[in-house]
């Protein structure tokens, strides 16, 4: 039988109230940690009034903590993974967790995935991300442009949208940050 994932839930002080998502700390059995080789002890997972919303192990990645419940934040999802044999042979070495950058919303839902060592950065107080210079609409996957040159004011976002093949749309995008809607000035 293949050891299975078990976590114990570690309460933390339900800070905020009820209803909001909270990052809870948890433990991992030892068979589990054992198989998937995880030598880690940092991993949370989200709680709302006080149960556990998947099972899913995630980290705080970068700075500082995410901001819960404003919009939409990120964190480092760990899912079972193999190496290949260009790096490691070693059949016992193989399985592993697999870090990929996620952003979810103020309700926990995971929203997109990011492929391993992708570094997205999210556009803050708005639903929009980008990636390698690509801009998206978290909510609907909506591609914008590639860019060199963005700014942004509270409300918008800004990208010169020089390069595009459809020439209809190069010019400057003013994205609204807060329900993704765009005009096109050109």
């Amino acid at each position: 039988m293949k050891p299975k994932m078990e976590l114990q839930l570690i309460m933390l002080p339900n800070v905020g109230g009820d209803n909001l998502v909270q990052l809870g700390r948890i433990s991992i059995n030892e068979d589990y940690r054992k198989k998937w080789n995880i030598y880690e002890n940092d991993f949370v997972c989200l709680t709302k009034n006080s149960e556990l919303i998947r099972n899913t192990l995630y980290r705080i990645g970068g700075l500082g903590n995410p901001k819960l419940n404003e919009g939409y934040f990120m964190l480092l999802k760990y899912v079972e993974a193999f190496y290949s044999d260009s790096i490691t042979k070693e059949k016992e070495k193989k399985p592993h967790l697999e870090g990929r950058w996620c952003i979810l919303d103020k309700d926990g839902n995971e929203k997109v995935e990011f492929e391993q060592f992708s570094s997205p950065y999210l556009v803050k107080n708005s639903q929009i991300y980008s990636i390698g210079g690509k801009y998206y609409n978290i909510e609907n996957g909506e591609f914008y442009c590639h860019v060199y040159t963005a700014m942004e004011s509270s409300e918008f976002l800004f990208l010169e949208n020089c390069y595009d093949d459809d020439k209809s749309r190069r010019g400057v995008m003013k994205i609204n940050k807060k329900d993704g809607s765009w005009v096109l000035f050109s």
